[in-house]
């Protein structure tokens, strides 16, 4: 029983880490297309668990069937039914509805719903992949405690990230609530790699050279962590630039700044983790995320120089931010590797 509990622990953390990978990627489509408000409620959506395809259920018409709590567009404002409405209704009454007052966002399309919607179902199943990490994390609560501990603290971060899901929606996108969203989905990632490391054998590496390449391992990530934040404000000086109507080809010349500090670092990024990767070649480290480093980092430059001088395709953004949290994910994992084999059992 301990074998088997162990073995979907090992499956179902693998899952939380997959769907969590899957979340930053649905995510970043509805940012590079403009879908966040595709549901203007949360967790619903226009007060529906499966989402409108019809704009006759969305738009209010009269004689139509509503039933409570749905949200319709009347005049440019989102109401919400009191209560149910008969069909035989032919005219918009103010007793039946209530003016939806937590933002005042009121246009429907339904590609933005449908991309909104998918990456909610994704936010869902994450939950449940999480919970099913953290029952099974029972089996480590005495051998390794901290394995359960940190299944708890990722379902109650992933809890928390919902949380702010929610209030993305609220606050109509405000950019500042839609970075602390995106940043908390790179914690998940972090946590995850950590949990997962701990119920595999440390690197066997010499003492003194296992605390050096740690030390640059965890520059690397440093470095990789600040790229994700100049990276999450590039996102949004795009995002302003289109809601501003300025047409994809100036994007990064009026990007300024931001973008070429974005750029230019991501040089030095590039040559610590080259230097490191050196010398865990050198010191012959066999580990898998060697391997993956080196080839999502030559990827993630490729998607970047795509974005600087093919005018921002609409693919490069959600590929780009799904590298860079795989990235993310394998260097944390190497780094949690390089621990002491005095503290594996911790």
């Amino acid at each position: 029983m301990k074998e088997i509990a162990q073995k979907r622990f090992k499956l179902f953390s693998g899952l939380t880490l997959f769907f969590s990978l899957l979340v930053v990627l649905a995510g970043s489509l509805v940012k590079a297309t403009g879908a966040g408000m595709g549901c203007p409620d949360w967790p619903k959506c226009y007060g529906y668990w499966v989402p409108p395809m019809d704009e006759k259920e969305v738009v209010w018409e009269p004689n139509h069937y509503y039933p409570q709590g749905v949200m319709v567009i009347y005049n440019n404002q989102l109401y919400v039914s009191r209560y149910e409405i008969e069909q035989h209704r032919d005219e918009f009454r103010d007793s039946e509805w209530e003016k939806y007052k937590k933002h005042d966002y009121a246009i429907y399309k339904p590609e933005h719903t449908i991309i909104e919607y998918l990456n909610r179902l994704c936010g869902a199943v994450l939950g449940i992949m999480a919970i099913l990490m953290m029952f099974y994390s029972r089996v480590y609560r005495k051998e390794k405690p901290i394995i359960f501990w940190g299944s708890i603290i990722t379902f109650i971060i992933i809890l928390f990230e919902g949380y702010l899901g929610a209030k993305v929606v609220e606050s109509n996108l405000q950019p500042l609530k839609i970075s602390m969203h995106l940043y908390f989905a790179f914690l998940i990632l972090i946590v995850i790699a950590f949990v997962r490391s701990k119920i595999s054998e440390p690197l066997e590496i010499e003492e003194e050279k296992r605390k050096s390449i740690k030390k640059w391992l965890l520059a690397s990530v440093i470095l990789l962590c600040l790229q994700l934040v100049m990276g999450t404000n590039v996102r949004q000086t795009f995002d302003d630039l289109r809601l501003s109507g300025l047409v994809r080809e100036s994007w990064v010349d009026e990007s300024g700044w931001i973008f070429l500090l974005h750029r230019s670092f991501s040089l030095i990024y590039a040559a610590i983790t080259g230097v490191t990767l050196y010398f865990l070649y050198e010191l012959k480290v066999e580990h898998y995320a060697t391997k993956w480093i080196l080839i999502l980092m030559i990827l993630i430059i490729s998607t970047g120089v795509i974005m600087g001088y093919f005018e921002v395709p609409q693919f490069a953004r959600p590929m780009h931010l799904l590298l860079s949290s795989i990235l993310l994910s394998y260097s944390c994992t190497l780094l949690f590797a390089m621990r002491s084999t005095s503290t594996q059992n911790s």
